[in-house]
């Protein structure tokens, strides 16, 4: 049985999560305010809070191949056409509905054509004092939507630097669980807010050369905090080819409940939903 005390959490979580949903005629103002702190940071009343999330608009504008210096993993990233541009679109208008909810972000890649590696995004965050870190991608398929988390050993393994075979693997078992959790947040309120369901499940990189094979994305496997990689399906376009007007509105709308509610019960916001 749910407990009186949880139960007005998850409630206080729901009522958060649809002040997020229901930002859209107040966009301009939250977008405003965004836009009137720092570069990529979006802070509301002039001081930094201990509630940040991590916004990473998915690829990068120049293609770039090197590995990372604190584990050595290959980071291998490229412009991808129309995913470029819907990726920042619908992370700017997230950023706008945490805003209203009193979240602060850090929007670790600021443009299309910004040259960013994923250590320097996760470092971005780190530098934030981000609780969590976000990843918005598109992809082809209307049942191709999901929601991808950290996993204790999920890995990434390939040729190294020095020519020898290397195996990277996730070695922190608190944040893979906070992760999770997270994710299975997030995949909810997108499930119900997007029209079908968004699992939970582990991505796959086997046979995509020249990226190493392995089940976990890079930036979630370098993040030293909870980390959770989305992906949108299209039925029409998605990743390259784009998303529609009514896609990308549904996205935003799944995707800002779900970091709203997963912030209202987060221990680094515990103004959220109160």
């Amino acid at each position: 049985m749910q407990s009186s005390s949880s139960g007005d959490h998850a409630r206080r979580a729901l009522s958060a999560a649809l002040v997020a949903v229901a930002g859209v005629a107040a966009g301009t103002v939250a977008t405003a305010q965004a836009q009137s702190s720092l570069p990529g940071s979006s802070v509301t009343g002039g001081a930094a809070p201990r509630c940040v999330v991590a916004l990473d608009p998915g690829h990068n504008g120049e293609d770039t191949d090197e590995f990372d210096p604190v584990t050595g993993v290959r980071m291998i990233d490229y412009p991808n056409g129309g995913e470029d541009a819907d990726a920042l679109e619908i992370t700017r208008a997230v950023e706008s509905r945490l805003a209203l909810a009193g979240i602060g972000t850090e929007v670790v890649k600021t443009s299309v054509d910004e040259d960013v590696t994923y250590r320097e995004r996760v470092d971005r965050a780190s530098g934030a004092g981000a609780f969590m870190g976000v990843s918005v991608h598109t992809t082809p398929g209307a049942d191709q939507s999901a929601v991808f988390p950290q996993r204790q050993g999920a890995y990434r393994a390939g040729t190294d630097g020095a020519g020898g075979h290397r195996t990277v693997s996730f070695d922190n078992p608190g944040v893979a669980a906070e992760s999770q959790r997270l994710s299975g947040v997030v995949a909810g309120a997108r499930s119900m807010l997007e029209g079908g369901e968004v699992p939970v499940r582990d991505n796959s990189f086997a046979g995509r050369d020249p990226l190493w094979e392995g089940n976990i994305p890079v930036i979630s496997l370098i993040a030293d905090m909870p980390w959770i990689y989305n992906e949108f399906g299209s039925a029409t376009g998605g990743g390259a080819e784009g998303l529609t007007g009514a896609e990308k509105a549904r996205y935003i709308n799944g995707l800002s409940a779900g970091l709203v509610a997963a912030a209202a019960t987060s221990p680094a916001c515990t103004g959220v939903g109160s």
